[in-house]
């Protein structure tokens, strides 16, 4: 019985009517406290749980979710990987009566941001999945939220500041650290290394600081080495950073390791294809251009947040918070997986 007790059992034991169960599990006043406290009670005994989703199929009612994520050109694109994620699991509760909204935003333009999150205010949706990469855009438009009443739930990263339902990301702050740290194992003693930040506006970029960061710490650490590290922000490709060494009077040849805080990592390459040995390279994330240079050697290290994944379990989080009212685990992380030419093949992003 315990098994598949319904309201109707529950109401046999207590000696009640059906409706009066119901008032109860939807916390209406009109019962008094004797007979609440006895439904509870049975409740409790019983160790009942109201099937959610059976309800939700019932009543017909299309749940609404809105996603807010960077804009992708392309399926090469990191941001498309989050997307594959989002889209699965979408498809896998849909015959839950739950719709996606889609909204996106460019990266290099923060207006487009706030746009698209005035949108998703107008929309009014039962919940939002959100990559909160404008930070003070970001908490601008989760106050709104808040004020809505909307939860909400960050992947990619993540912003103290903010209250989310739940959030799913890397560690920051260690993968900048164990980036140094394999670099440090590669490289001599009094190297100079390149941090390069591929962003406009690095200040409004959380986690990319919080890389840079870790990546710091490190050497911190480790003085003894004598490593100079030198960081350089541009924001469109390898030819502005040819331009930036230039006028820093730094000279490709005497760079003994390079540390991108993100995907374009690929861009980074072709300002050393002309030097043998290059300096060790590290980045983020297996796009096809990253796989293809760390099949070459021209990269030596992939640090991989399972982005995919990031998309899929926090469609299911908002799911299980919004429909089937269960509490969400608030913090959630994925592994930070480093992927070389030699273990590549064998490694699943999901």
């Amino acid at each position: 019985m315990k098994k598949n007790i319904r309201i109707i059992d529950i109401a046999k034991e207590a000696g009640v009517s059906i409706g009066t169960v119901d008032r109860v599990l939807h916390e209406r006043s009109e019962v008094s406290s004797e007979t609440k406290e006895r439904i509870l009670k049975i409740i409790k005994d019983f160790d009942y749980h109201p099937n959610i989703i059976a309800r939700s199929l019932a009543s017909k009612k299309i749940i609404t979710f809105a996603s807010l994520t960077p804009w992708f050109p392309d399926k090469d694109s990191y941001w498309s990987k989050p997307q594959e994620g989002i889209e699965k699991g979408i498809e896998q509760i849909k015959q839950f009566g739950v719709r996606l909204k889609q909204f996106y935003f460019r990266m290099d333009d923060s207006d487009t941001f706030t746009a698209a999150a005035e949108k998703i205010l107008e929309l009014s949706p039962d919940g939002v999945l959100l990559a909160p990469w404008a930070k003070r855009e970001s908490l601008k438009f989760t106050q709104a939220l808040l004020e809505k009443g909307i939860p909400y739930l960050f992947i990619d990263s993540n912003l103290k500041e903010a209250n989310p339902i739940s959030f799913i990301v890397q560690n920051s702050s260690q993968s900048g650290y164990l980036a140094a740290k394999l670099l440090d194992y590669g490289i001599k003693e009094q190297s100079l290394i390149l941090l390069v930040h591929f962003t406009k506006g690095i200040d409004n970029v959380t986690h990319l600081l919080q890389r840079e960061k870790g990546f710091l710490d490190y050497f911190e650490t480790r003085k003894e080495r004598k490593h100079s590290v030198i960081k350089i922000e541009i924001s469109e490709n390898e030819n502005e950073l040819h331009t930036r060494l230039h006028e820093m009077g730094i000279e490709l040849s005497n760079i003994n390791a390079v540390f991108v805080t993100n995907s374009k990592v690929h861009q980074v390459v072709s300002c050393f294809k002309d030097l043998i040995p290059g300096p060790k390279i590290i980045g983020y994330d297996l796009i096809p251009r990253n796989i293809e240079l760390l099949n070459q050697d021209k990269i030596d290290f992939l640090i991989c947040q399972k982005p995919e994944k990031q998309g899929f379990v926090g469609i299911n989080l908002l799911f299980d918070h919004v429909v089937k009212k269960e509490k969400v685990q608030s913090e959630n992380y994925t592994p930070i997986d480093i992927i070389t030419k030699e273990n590549i093949d064998y490694y699943s992003s999901v």
